[in-house]
């Protein structure tokens, strides 16, 4: 993968500012965003034809660029499609920053990353599936450096998820369970639930199904997870589910 991929764009808009603090030249920013509308096509494209049946042209012509700036950016085919899938863990690191930051303690925290994980899938099915799914062999296979990129920053987000999880322990707010045990066990949950869209049976579920059934699995862990000590009279917790959906990670 070449060094542009140190700087991963987001859905939108142009690259970060250097970490040094410097902020990109006029052509730096253009070519983020040309990088980030080609990958907008791409991931929208590799959703809904499979990498076999994307052609690199219906991308081109879907992000208004020249065919030759995808091979300038991305190199091929399997270049682009290997781009999509480290933004994807980038994407849904910027989804559970939102979480940490819309919950006032850490309980409501946890339980916010549930919202968060929800809205990626919803505002980016294609990334999801990159993410939550790995590597399938309706793409081409990661060479190990990329996979050890990838799998090292999933890795390194579900810690923090676990962090929050202990701290919340910590802080008297949930029960004192497993925290690592506990963090594999809600990631997996929400890959179940949210895979189960792309089932092709009568078990498959629509985005709407699948919103319902995380918030009523979020009300189900909370009671579950929470301390006695924290719960109000009435036995209910007193951490709130809160919404990430407003929430500027910024």
């Amino acid at each position: 993968m070449d060094s542009e991929m140190k700087s991963i764009p987001t859905a939108g808009g142009p690259a970060l500012d250097d970490p040094a603090g410097r902020r990109p030249a006029r052509g730096e920013r253009r070519a983020a965003r040309t990088r980030a509308a080609i990958l907008d096509a791409a991931e929208r494209a590799f959703r809904a034809a499979g990498y076999r049946g994307t052609r690199m042209e219906d991308v081109a012509e879907a992000a208004d660029v020249a065919i030759g700036s995808i091979y300038g950016h991305f190199g091929n085919k399997d270049g682009l499609y290997h781009a999509l899938a480290e933004r994807s863990v980038e994407l849904f690191g910027e989804y559970m920053e939102r979480a940490y930051a819309a919950g006032a303690t850490p309980l409501e925290r946890v339980m916010a990353a549930g919202d968060s994980y929800l809205r990626f899938h919803l505002e980016h099915p294609g990334a999801f599936r990159f993410f939550a799914m790995g590597d399938t062999d309706a793409g081409p296979v990661m060479d190990a450096e990329l996979r050890e990129r990838v799998s090292g920053r999933t890795e390194a987000l579900i810690e923090r998820f676990r962090e929050e999880i202990q701290a919340a322990i910590d802080a008297g707010e949930a029960r004192p369970l497993d925290a690592h045990d506990l963090s594999r066990f809600l990631w997996g949950a929400w890959n179940g639930v949210i895979g189960l869209t792309l089932r092709g049976d009568r078990m498959a579920l629509d985005d709407d199904a699948v919103a319902a059934c995380i918030q009523t699995g979020r009300r189900l862990v909370l009671e579950g997870l929470v301390a006695p000590s924290a719960r109000d009279a009435a036995g209910d917790a007193l951490a709130r589910l809160v919404s990430t959906e407003d929430v500027d990670p910024g």
